[in-house]
């Protein structure tokens, strides 16, 4: 077996499991922090991912010339538009496919128009950044914004740090010389997109806040739904495909382009997934079907360097007959450091 190959026993699980911190909470709360010149927040098992936010900021305050930032796009987006207003001098270093990623050069100007089928992380980038900076500004989006949820969790950190951002019609209009004042040590709410893994699986979970912003809460109604758009939620697909690969019936997963440019192309690494184990999907166009069945046999899943892959590979093993290997189990490390040891912490029952 392969240094970090891991074979998953096969059946359903019972457990309490509490998930992790938010990621995409914490990196908003990470750089509100760190802005504002108070201690950082609690985060309740820190991922890769977050660390990389931190790590960039640090590099920037010492005035050093390369800005580590890992895989973690979150960390690239949001952070090349606050280098600019602060006028930091460096380059960030991207790992694995983040460098193919789509990125957005920051320029010093009064109206961005930001297209809403690309990435939020843009626009929460800019809105985080240009109140910092020397003038006022605007930020009109063309067509409908895609996950506009997550837009929705930077205007509430925004709030807390007494930052203001007028909503328009077409966006925002922004005030420059604003100055971030947040309270420090705040605690940072549990992460609907991990929790999904083990609600895919049927396992009780705490930590999270049920009236939360996260747009990923939508798991709660999604697991039942046969027709899921994908462009609020792309994180929560390999997850519900999991599931749906032993819930009866056909599932269909519509406007999958933008998991194409993911960790992997993450269309084509569910449907690979799914089919590995013996389940039955199939993509047509940017839609991802899965025909569910009544058990699976198990399997290798190539997690492609994708850690959301790997715990769903999990979630399959929970409606399997025969074990799930998955040919990489640190690549979770990415956001969910801590996910094997809770996994393996839930009983299996035979």
């Amino acid at each position: 077996m392969a240094a970090n190959e891991r074979i998953i026993l096969p059946g359903k699980r019972r457990g309490t499991i509490r998930v992790p911190s938010s990621k995409s909470v914490a990196h908003r709360e990470i750089i509100a922090a760190f802005l504002s010149g108070v201690p950082q927040p609690k985060i309740y098992g820190p991922s890769k991912d977050t660390v990389a936010t931190y790590a960039c900021l640090e590099a920037m305050r010492l005035g050093e010339s390369v800005w580590p930032c890992g895989e973690s796009g979150s960390t690239l987006r949001f952070l090349t538009p606050i280098a600019g207003v602060l006028g930091a001098k460096g380059a960030f270093k991207c790992e694995g496919r983040l460098a193919e990623r789509p990125t957005m050069p920051f320029e010093k100007k009064s109206l961005y128009v930001i297209p809403g089928n690309v990435s939020s992380q843009f626009v929460s980038g800019l809105l985080m950044a240009l109140p910092m900076a020397d003038w006022d500004s605007e930020i009109q989006i063309e067509g409908g914004l895609q996950s506009a949820a997550y837009v929705t969790l930077t205007e509430n950190m925004l709030k807390a740090a007494h930052i203001e951002v007028e909503r328009t019609r077409l966006g925002w209009k922004i005030k420059g010389g604003q100055k971030y004042s947040i309270e420090g040590g705040r605690e940072v709410e549990g992460d609907w997109s991990q929790a999904a893994f083990f609600l895919a699986m049927g396992v009780n979970i705490e930590g999270v806040d049920y009236s939360s912003s996260q747009g990923d809460r939508a798991v709660l109604k999604l697991l039942n739904e046969r027709e899921v758009d994908a462009g609020p939620v792309p994180d929560l697909i390999p997850a519900l495909a999991a599931h749906a690969a032993f819930t009866p019936g056909e599932t269909r997963f519509v406007n999958c382009a933008r998991l194409r440019i993911k960790e992997s192309d993450r269309l084509e690494s569910t449907c690979a997934m799914v089919n590995a184990v013996g389940g039955d999907a199939r993509i047509e166009g940017d839609t991802l079907i899965v025909r569910g069945k009544t058990s699976l046999p198990g399997g290798k899943v190539m997690t492609c360097n994708d850690h959301r892959i790997a715990m769903s590979a999990a979630v399959l093993a929970t409606g399997s007959t025969g074990p799930v290997i998955v040919d990489d189990d640190q690549v979770v490390n990415k956001s969910y450091p801590g996910f094997w040891k809770d996994f393996d912490s839930l009983e299996v029952i035979r």
